[in-house]
């Protein structure tokens, strides 16, 4: 059995400082703020963002308030602390930059064998890599993000 944990709002919290760092990105680069609950992602701007708007976005979330605002989801840390490492893989589709940021940072690294970075989008073929890359057929997996299992369901 292995353990794959994905990063954003579920290892990590991090929905609200992520919009916000996305609201002032947009304001620095002459745009409107997005109002929403929901977690604002590139997808869902209003037009695609700019390189800069990124960049802007990103050294907001991590070189200004990452370690203030970003909290660990306590009893999921619980759970990997209790584990040998070679067990426990990181999943996720957030920047590779950013994720690698918030791992050092919270000093997260030390709980995995392995970081793998998938956009999510294909539930069979993300399902396909999580095989190949654990060597396991038995997950335990940690996701927020509820429609990553839709197509699977649905299928």
């Amino acid at each position: 059995m292995v353990y794959v944990v994905d990063l954003d709002d579920t290892l990590v919290f991090t929905k609200q400082l992520n919009n916000d760092a996305y609201n002032f990105a947009l304001e620095q680069n002459g745009q409107c703020r997005v109002k929403t609950s929901k977690r604002l992602t590139r997808e869902n701007l209003n037009e695609i963002p700019s390189k800069k708007l990124i960049a802007d976005k990103q050294n907001y979330f991590t070189q200004k308030w990452l370690k203030y605002r970003v909290v660990v989801n306590e009893d999921i840390l619980k759970i990997l602390q209790n584990q040998e490492k070679e067990n426990c893989y990181l999943w996720t589709s957030a920047d590779k930059i950013r994720a690698e940021y918030i791992l050092k940072e919270l000093d997260l690294y030390k709980y995995f064998n392995k970081i793998i970075f998938d956009d999510k989008k294909n539930f069979n073929d993300s399902l396909k890599m999580l095989k190949d890359v654990t060597k396991s057929n038995a997950f335990f997996i940690f996701e927020d993000n509820h429609t990553v299992f839709l197509s699977f369901l649905i299928r």
